[in-house]
C-alpha cells in the first residue's frame, strides 16, 4: 500500500453538491474579518508611535540646534498633536453628555451645586448608619498614658459619644489614664490579638457577635471616624469611587 495516497472523503469538489466547501470559506472569511481588524488596531498604534517620536525628534532638534526653521517645524507639529487632542477632548465630553452610562459625574459630582447635594445626601446615610448599629457597636479607644496624641484624640471621642450615643471603650496598654477616661480597662490582650504597634488606635468593636473592625490610627477628626464607620459597614470596595 506504501506510496498510494487518499484524498479525505471530506475534502471539498467543487463539481459535486459538497455544503463543507461553503464551512471552510465562511471560516476562511472570518478570519480573514479578524485580521484585518487586528491590522487597523496595530495601524492605529503604529502610527500614534510614530507622531510621538516625531515629536521628540523635532523637539530635541529644536534645542539642540535652535534655528528659526527647526524651532518653527516643531511648534508646527506640536500644534498639529495638540489639534489631534483637543479634537478628541472634544468629542470625550459629547459622548459623555449623549451617554449617561458614561457619564461618571452622575456618581460624583464635580459642580458646586452638585458636590453640595452630594455631600449632604452621604452626611445623611452616615448619619443613618450610626443610628442603626450604635446599639450593637462600639468604639475601643487604645490609648497610652504618656501619648500627647492620645490626649489630643480623647476629647473628639468624648464629644462623638455624646453627641451621637456611640459607646467609646477606653483601653489603657500601659496602665495610664487620661482626664476624659480616668478609669480606662486594662488591656485583655486586644494589643496583641490586633498587632497594635501605634496609638491611639481606635477599633469597632460588635458587643453581640464581637467582631472587630480597625478604623485607624493617630489623631482622627469626628467627620472622619464617623465616614469610616460608615464606608467601613455599609459599603463595599469600589463603591463610593
Amino acid at each position: 500500500m506504501a506510496g498510494i495516497y487518499y484524498e479525505s472523503a471530506w475534502q471539498c469538489d467543487r463539481s459535486k453538491f459538497n455544503w463543507y466547501c461553503d464551512i471552510e470559506e465562511q471560516k476562511a472569511e472570518r478570519q480573514g474579518e479578524q485580521k484585518k481588524q487586528q491590522s487597523k488596531t496595530e495601524t492605529a498604534l503604529e502610527k500614534l508611535e510614530r507622531l510621538q517620536k516625531a515629536l521628540k525628534e523635532t523637539r530635541a532638534k529644536a534645542i539642540l540646534d535652535p534655528t528659526p526653521d527647526n524651532v518653527a517645524a516643531y511648534i508646527r507639529m506640536q500644534n498639529e498633536v495638540g489639534e489631534l487632542a483637543s479634537t478628541f477632548s472634544d468629542t470625550w465630553r459629547r459622548v459623555i453628555w449623549q451617554n449617561p452610562d458614561l457619564n461618571y459625574e452622575l456618581k460624583r459630582p464635580v459642580n458646586n451645586a452638585g458636590i453640595d447635594t452630594y455631600n449632604k445626601e452621604r452626611w445623611k446615610a452616615q448619619m443613618q448608619t450610626l443610628e442603626a448599629i450604635k446599639k450593637d457597636w462600639g468604639i475601643f479607644f487604645i490609648f497610652r498614658g504618656d501619648c500627647p496624641y492620645c490626649h489630643r484624640m480623647a476629647p473628639a471621642l468624648k464629644t462623638l459619644s455624646e453627641m451621637y450615643g456611640i459607646s467609646v471603650f477606653p483601653v489603657s496598654a500601659d496602665g495610664g489614664t487620661l482626664p476624659e477616661y480616668p478609669n480606662p480597662a486594662r488591656d485583655n490582650g486586644i494589643v496583641e490579638r490586633l498587632g497594635i504597634t501605634h496609638v491611639p488606635m481606635l477599633v469597632l468593636a460588635n458587643v453581640k457577635d464581637k467582631r472587630l473592625v480597625p478604623l485607624g490610627s493617630g489623631v482622627v477628626s469626628i467627620q472622619d471616624i464617623i465616614e469610616r464607620i460608615y464606608i467601613l459597614t455599609s459599603t463595599k470596595p469600589g463603591e463610593l469611587y
